[in-house]
């Protein structure tokens, strides 16, 4: 990380990236074409998007760029759902696309998770 931990990372800022093996000039722009990128790479799918990024995002990003209140927020909407079992919305017709979404990813990420520690 060419000097840096990763809580000081403040774009914009250099730093190795992972996939092009060469430092560069991180801003927002980047940082979400470096994620692409990482993606891109798990050709077999042998990781989720979520291990691609956690093993792979830490040479070049700031974790808590990340996580926000709304992720923080999210993820605890996601568990007391699952851990209550209440349903989203009445119908599907209901629910709002983008939580549909946020939701699918994180449980995605949870279940992959349990099946590995399980």
């Amino acid at each position: 990380m060419k000097g840096h931990t990763a809580n000081d990372m403040v774009f914009p800022y250099e730093a190795l990236s992972p996939t092009l093996g060469t430092l560069v000039q991180y801003d927002e722009i980047e940082l979400w074409n470096e994620i692409d990128r990482i993606i891109a790479e798990d050709v077999e799918k042998k990781f989720t998007k979520g291990q691609q990024c956690y093993f792979n995002l830490i040479h070049c990003a700031n974790p808590g760029y990340f996580y926000t209140p709304q992720t923080q927020l999210m993820l605890e909407e996601y568990m007391a759902y699952k851990r209550f079992k209440l349903p989203f919305y009445s119908t599907l017709d209901q629910a709002e696309y983008n939580r549909i979404v946020i939701f699918s990813s994180i449980d995605d990420e949870y279940n992959a998770l349990i099946k590995s520690n399980g």
